[in-house]
């Protein structure tokens, strides 16, 4: 069993980035809690000022959340399709049924719990998974079934494990051999669960207090709200241990390619607007009630048609005045926040679907960056399908099913990022201009493959498309001055000699042979 000292050992990297990760946190969350956290730029000596300066920028200073925009545009192109799962011979499992609806026994199916695992995996660049199943014992299967009682997953944030340790085996595989984590946080107390490859340890530990912590340096994160409430922990309450009867730690981190959050940079870039807009709106606040400097024998009242009361022998140098910014200081300021909102679009790959109204992008770059999307989502796809491969071994493993070859995953793995409305209007403008059948026929063919989405369906149609001629259809008779330009036409479209006659049954053989041999 854990000592007092090691239940609150944390791991090195946990301590290391424990601030970063409530940072992302609370730049995807918004609201409340990003407001807590108090990132906007402190003003010297603004704390002598009366009353609570600060805190009252805060409250009046809106988010602008690009991070939620930019997660929730991944998750929309990542699931637009749902994965395809084969289940083959375990597919009339109850037990597998009942995961497929429930993986979390908190009622979440499989595809939520997966697009939460994506979102978590852009906020902190990685998550813990531990797939575990009730210790309650049941002496037959139907007792079983009747309870429940089945493996389930759940998903941990980086800042919900603790302490983890991995082992290099025979095979220079590292192994993990030791997880320390928070199952369930309350008021009073935590639950703390320790795994090992025999045995599991859980602890249900009091919580002592809490110690501050400044969660930021520098003039960002300077207000009292600024802290990061760490749990000291006391005695332990209860304990209990039991075996591991899997002989391994049923759980795995899933890291995106580089372990980091893919949004940190976005998240400082909202944060330079966030005080962009906080300078907006004092500007603009002061431009419409400006600053009127007087002396302190002065007598002034607020609002429309205010009188000023000043002393009879007042210098006329000492007479009051107002102080008010100049408009072009608004300007600045919108076109500065412009600037940031077109460097996130940028760092996202999204300017394409995410830009209004400004320079637009040249066609070689909206599809460059369509592209770089395109490798970004199908990195995340391949993520995604590995994680819940595992999921499913582990779950497997716990309920002792052995499934056949003929299971698979399958994520998509190529997203057609395209404009359809614009690429018909160009279609449309092509086929107007265009004078050549075998080009027009050619723009038909990429229109259908835009609008239509069963491929059996499109296939039927190109093949329609691909037949020369219609059984009965017979050209007009041409002038003599353009019938060897159309027969010759008609030759290079594919027209058979014996379709020739009979659409132009006017035109003798030996000019049909004399333009084919030309």
């Amino acid at each position: 069993m854990l000592t007092d000292k090691q239940i609150k050992q944390v791991h090195p990297e946990y301590s290391e980035y424990a601030a970063d990760w409530d940072y992302y946190y609370r730049s995807y969350i918004g609201g409340n809690e990003y407001r807590e956290g108090a990132y906007l730029r402190k003003y010297l000596n603004e704390d002598s000022a009366p009353g609570d300066q600060y805190g009252q920028r805060l409250l009046n200073t809106a988010l602008q959340n690009h991070v939620k925009s930019i997660v929730h545009i991944y998750r929309s192109y990542l699931f637009r399709t749902s994965p395809t799962r084969t289940l083959s011979n375990t597919v009339a499992l109850p037990d597998v049924t009942q995961f497929m609806t429930d993986v979390d026994l908190n009622g979440t199916d499989l595809n939520a719990f997966m697009k939460k695992i994506q979102d978590s995996l852009m906020v902190y660049g990685s998550m813990w998974m531990v797939v575990d199943r009730p210790a309650y014992r049941t002496l037959t299967r139907a007792e079983e079934l009747n309870l429940g009682i089945r493996a389930y997953v759940n998903a941990y944030v980086p800042g919900n494990v603790l302490d983890w340790e991995y082992t290099p085996s025979i095979t220079g595989r590292q192994d993990l051999t030791f997880l320390k984590l928070i199952e369930h946080s309350g008021d009073e107390y935590d639950q703390i669960v320790a795994w090992y490859p025999d045995t599991v340890e859980r602890y249900w530990v009091e919580k002592k207090g809490y110690k501050q912590k400044i969660m930021s340096k520098g003039s960002i994160g300077a207000h009292e709200s600024a802290y990061n409430d760490e749990i000291e922990y006391g005695k332990v309450l209860k304990a209990e241990e039991y075996a591991n009867p899997l002989g391994y730690i049923p759980a795995f981190r899933c890291s995106t390619d580089d372990g980091h959050s893919q949004i940190a940079d976005i998240a400082d870039t909202q944060r330079q607007i966030y005080n962009r807009l906080s300078e907006l709106e004092q500007s603009i606040r002061i431009s419409g009630h400006p600053t009127l400097v007087k002396t302190a024998e002065t007598q002034a009242s607020a609002g429309a048609g205010a009188v000023i009361t000043v002393p009879e022998d007042l210098p006329g140098d000492k007479n009051p005045y107002l102080l008010q910014p100049s408009g072009s200081t608004i300007q600045n300021i919108l076109t500065s926040i412009e600037m940031d909102i077109t460097a996130i679009d940028k760092m996202a790959h999204v300017a394409g679907m995410r830009g209004t109204v400004g320079s637009p992008m040249s066609g070689v770059a909206l599809q460059t960056e369509m592209q770089m999307l395109n490798s970004r989502l199908s990195d995340f796809s391949e993520i995604l399908q590995e994680a819940e491969y595992k999921i499913w071994d582990l779950f497997f493993n716990w309920q002792n099913i052995q499934p056949d070859a003929e299971f698979q995953i399958e994520y998509e793995k190529s997203f057609d990022i395209r404009d359809k409305h614009s690429d018909l209007e160009l279609l449309r403008k092509a086929n107007e201009f265009s004078t050549v059948p075998a080009l027009q026929k050619e723009i038909q063919k990429q229109v259908a493959k835009l609008l239509v989405d069963d491929e059996l369906t499109l296939s039927q149609i190109l093949d329609s498309m691909n037949q020369p001629v219609i059984d009965g259809e017979v050209h007009s008779t041409q002038s003599p001055d353009t019938v060897l330009e159309h027969i010759a036409e008609m030759i290079t479209e594919g027209f058979t000699d014996q379709q020739i006659k009979e659409m132009h049954p006017e035109i003798a053989d030996v000019v049909i042979q004399r333009l084919r041999n030309q």
